[in-house]
């Protein structure tokens, strides 16, 4: 896990997505961000740009596991310990990803380590 923070941020009056799943996928793959696709400008069809990017480096996204529990979230184990949540920003009403490990905020990706309000998904990748 190399902790990458994200480089765009929503700005949806000119039609721009922030890349915090970007930089959250980099951070568990420690790849640069530049080498991993900006998955929200997929529009119609992440979950399959995200499954293609996972197998291509030999992880497994198996969806994303909406309303976890707090079981869930001590349960999942994602890579190595750490996964991606996915929740409300504390910034605007729309959504945001972190990193969390064993159950808890690890690694905010946005530069005001806010994390979420939120936790309303987990993206289920893990190594195959």
């Amino acid at each position: 896990m190399s902790p990458q923070k994200q480089t765009i941020f929503n700005d949806f009056k000119n039609g721009k997505y922030g890349n915090c799943l970007q930089a959250c996928v980099a951070s568990l793959f420690d790849l640069p961000i530049s080498e991993v696709p900006h998955f929200m400008m997929y529009e119609g069809y992440m979950m399959d740009a995200i499954s293609e990017f996972c197998n291509k480096y030999g992880y497994k996204f198996s969806g994303i596991k909406q309303n976890p529990t707090e079981m869930d979230l001590n349960n999942f184990k994602g890579v190595d310990g750490y996964y991606i949540v996915g929740g409300k920003s504390p910034r605007n009403k729309y959504g945001h990803a972190v990193i969390y490990k064993n159950g808890k905020q690890f690694f905010d990706v946005h530069p005001d380590n806010t994390f979420t309000r939120t936790v309303d998904s987990i993206y289920l990748i893990k190594r195959r």
